[in-house]
């Protein structure tokens, strides 16, 4: 890995990474020059690059809690299968624990002005996740501002390229939302009996050939994961089969919130596989979001985080009032041409977060245009701000669909989004 000089000033912790143990890194094979793969997408298996609590990605220097309002600086490239130059973005799902008080997580990139943005809700004493893509700043760095203490964990599971690099990556291409595990009722499950996950239980699914995607040409998956009705405190891993289970997790559960959302973004196994491992006993639902394929798709730009909607105070609300979304409603937010998005752009990358809620809901978001599809992106119950990651394809007139079960206040933030590859088929 690349060795940067270290520095601690003011508020930022400048970190680089203890931890370089190598990842498997999936793609159509080796090429001997650079090739252009801007927007393209390599997954690694999931590995751990941050660890407050035991030193990893802080080189040992200060084990411990991130302090309010504090900035640590990790180092993104050059570890973990990222490579030292032409990575744009990563894909890392962020948790918070052992924190003494609620508050907020910001992802960004270094050298860029923090945003008014955030992208994990810090809880009092509950571990809570959220997949970030982050755009990588100068240096190679990807900055995290805590407004509360809290410990920080973070594990990589692939990154984009800006530029050109010696292995080409794979497009995306977004979904509309389809079920295709389901415990409660047996989708997915195949001669597995309905019902609980237990304690330890590993479940693979076959995820190529059902909810849209394709059966052949599919080298990762990104998948909405949920768990529902846990019996106590515990976490998802996701994984490709084709490894042994890592040191990782996707997304954490307790009993006060028993109903809980996460993005996933992992590889498939040779034979199409995605492993889900539960640590406590629980219901679990996955609905597929999108596909990568070495066919031309579309190809991500990473954004530092700009707020699109907050109904609090009227931004992105029509005619600028603040509006409380009440129960069933549905919300059109402009995102094309809008904060730094093509108005022709296919998709874009969203934080939505849920506030202030006035009972146990749920959120979908969809292309408007289009019918709602029968699946969650966001999980929320009464009082509890919640946030999760989604990619949503853009529909008529530049604007993306949320609907909202129950009454709540929205906020959301755009991170990125997605254009067509240059040599891809509209039609397709």
């Amino acid at each position: 890995m690349t060795t940067r000089p270290r520095r601690f000033a003011g508020l930022a912790l400048c970190a680089s990474l203890a931890l370089s143990a190598a990842a498997i890194v999936t793609s159509t094979g080796s090429a001997s020059a650079a090739v252009p793969v801007r927007g393209t997408f390599t997954p690694v298996d999931p590995i751990r690059i941050l660890d407050t609590r035991d030193g990893t990605g802080v080189a040992g220097e200060r084990v411990g809690p991130v302090g309010v309002g504090r900035v640590v600086e990790l180092d993104v490239t050059g570890v973990g299968g990222v490579p030292d130059t032409g990575a744009g973005a990563v894909v890392l799902n962020v948790t918070v624990t052992e924190a003494p008080a609620n508050g907020y997580v910001t992802v960004f990139p270094c050298g860029d002005a923090r945003p008014l943005a955030s992208n994990v809700n810090v809880r009092r004493g509950v571990n809570v996740a959220n997949q970030v893509t982050a755009k990588v700043g100068s240096d190679g760095r990807v900055c995290f501002f805590a407004s509360s203490e809290t410990h920080l964990v973070a594990d990589l599971s692939g990154w984009y390229a800006n530029d050109v690099a010696t292995v080409p990556g794979f497009s995306y291409a977004p979904l509309t939302p389809a079920r295709v595990v389901d415990t409660r009722d047996g989708t997915g499950l195949g001669l597995r009996p309905t019902g609980v996950m237990a304690a330890g239980e590993v479940l693979a699914v076959t995820i190529p050939g059902t909810g849209g995607v394709p059966a052949t040409d599919v080298r990762a998956v990104t998948l909405s994961v949920t768990v529902d009705q846990a019996a106590g405190s515990g976490y998802i891993s996701v994984y490709p089969c084709d490894q042994p289970r890592p040191v990782v997790s996707n997304l954490n559960f307790d009993p006060t919130n028993p109903t809980i959302s996460n993005l996933a973004t992992t590889r498939t196994s040779s034979t199409g596989q995605v492993c889900f491992f539960a640590s406590a006993p629980t219901h679990l639902v996955v609905d597929t979001q999108g596909y990568f394929t070495t066919r031309p798709a579309v190809v991500f730009t990473g954004l530092s985080p700009v707020r699109l909607l907050d109904t609090r105070d009227g931004t992105g609300v029509v005619d600028s009032r603040p509006a409380r979304l009440g129960r069933g409603s549905v919300v059109e937010l402009e995102v094309g041409g809008v904060a730094g998005v093509p108005a022709d752009a296919a998709a874009v990358l969203l934080n939505v977060t849920v506030t202030e809620a006035s009972g146990r809901g749920y959120a979908t978001a969809w292309p408007c245009g289009s019918p709602r599809p029968l699946a969650s992106f966001l999980n929320f119950v009464r009082g509890v701000d919640q946030a999760n990651l989604t990619p949503v394809r853009i529909g008529t007139g530049g604007r993306v669909c949320i609907y909202v079960h129950e009454g709540t206040q929205i906020v959301a933030d755009v991170n990125g989004y997605y254009d067509l590859a240059e040599d891809a088929d509209p039609a397709a």
